[in-house]
């Protein structure tokens, strides 16, 4: 009897050790993640914990340039018979001629081209957001679509710094990805999220990273679903294909100077008209904008046309002699870089001098095809679409163009 008994120990004991044994082996697989386990399956579950950081574009969304430094102003340039028009210096413009001349410039090679002029300048954590944007530029109409970025990051925010980095790089990015491409009016970069989902277990910590919604669509309120979007796309295609038409055999700089007078003939300076002043929707179809609408009308049409092209910030020396954040165009003529201000080329006459006003040639054309030495005049380029972003910028002709 004592025999057996001995014998059932030593069974129960070794069933009990194979269990001991299993476990642990399944619990150190669990742990160091050699293998998959569902979470209710987790026997480090209790040492498991999820958190989502939400980091928004809203504070340095692109579509505040002109909010930056003061409320945006048209250049009024109209004279009138008896009157001249008075101009006081900002303190600081001196110093920010003096920054001018030491600023770093681009030249546009290799793989370089107008089309992702902002892309390049980016760090390889921004590049990787814009690429997976970029080639998802149809799903992005839905205003629902996720980018899911995996572990892609996983290093970078194991780095004491990683959480500021990438939210830095996700901020240039979605603005790089719009100012490389003005077609994407349809978006409100304030709804569009970084997610960050950071899971914690007992020795490790992985983050996990998609780029999309929170809760609500991140398409702009004018254009609430896809097909409000297809169909502005399409308003927009209509006006830009009647512009190319009319390019049809003419020299490059017949096209440029087309182009910049059907935007001065068709639109006007309002900065009270509605969101969309700020992009191509609101210049082409509603003919309302202000100077960011303005910039990337010009280049939409100028990639159309194959015409080198890119949309540069900074400050501007409004009429009144005051300093604005401001939005303007560089174009690309027998290999030389020159400034257009569309803007400042449609000047606004005031109510009390409609009528008896004169807005002459050399007004619609003061700021047209110009090169350093007269376009920096009032003009100075930071490159801060966002934040201290400091995209760089090609160097301009020091003459005018002939």
């Amino acid at each position: 009897m004592k025999k057996l008994l001995n014998s059932i120990f030593t069974f129960i004991l070794l069933i009990v050790s194979i269990i001991i044994f299993c476990v642990t082996l399944y619990f150190c697989l669990d742990v160091f993640e050699i293998i998959e386990v569902p979470e209710k399956y987790s026997l480090v579950s209790l040492f498991y914990s999820k958190m989502e950081i939400m980091v928004s574009t809203a504070d340095t969304s692109s579509d505040s340039i002109e909010d930056e430094l003061k409320e945006p102003s048209p250049r009024v340039v109209v004279k009138h018979a008896n009157s001249s028009e008075t101009v006081v210096e900002p303190d600081f413009w001196n110093e920010l001629e003096e920054k001018l001349k030491t600023q770093e410039k681009v030249e546009i090679e290799g793989n370089t081209t107008p089309q992702n002029f902002y892309y390049e300048q980016l760090d390889d954590y921004a590049k990787i957001i814009y690429d997976e944007l970029n080639a998802n530029l149809d799903k992005l109409k839905t205003g629902t679509y996720s980018a899911d970025f995996g572990l892609t990051f996983d290093e970078l925010l194991h780095q004491e710094d990683g959480s500021e980095k990438l939210r830095n790089s996700f901020q240039l990015a979605i603005n790089a990805i719009t100012f490389d491409n003005p077609d994407l009016f349809y978006l409100d970069v304030t709804k569009l999220f970084l997610l960050t989902e950071t899971t914690t277990r007992a020795f490790s910590k992985k983050h996990e990273v998609t780029i999309g919604p929170n809760d609500q669509s991140y398409l702009s309120d004018s254009f609430p679903t896809e097909g409000h979007v297809d169909n502005a796309i399409e308003n927009i295609e209509q006006i830009k294909n009647e512009l190319v038409a009319q390019c049809d055999g003419k020299s490059t700089v017949e096209k440029i100077k087309l182009v910049h007078d059907y935007l001065i003939d068709n639109t006007d300076y309002d900065a009270s008209a509605g969101e969309n002043i700020y992009n191509v929707y609101g210049t082409l179809v509603n003919k309302k904008s202000v100077c960011e609408g303005y910039a990337r009308s010009f280049k939409y049409i100028m990639d159309e046309l194959n015409i080198p092209c890119i949309i540069a910030c900074g400050i501007g020396k409004n009429s009144t002699g005051a300093a604005e954040s401001h939005a303007w165009n560089y174009v690309e003529v027998d290999n030389q870089w020159y400034a257009i201000d569309v803007t400042w080329d449609d000047p606004v006459v005031p109510e009390h001098l409609i009528g008896k006003a004169v807005v002459s040639q050399e007004d619609r054309y003061q700021y047209y095809l110009k090169g350093s030495n007269k376009f920096f005049e009032d003009h100075f380029e930071d490159g801060n679409i966002v934040g201290e972003a400091n995209f760089k910028y090609p160097t301009l002709s020091v003459l005018n163009y002939k």
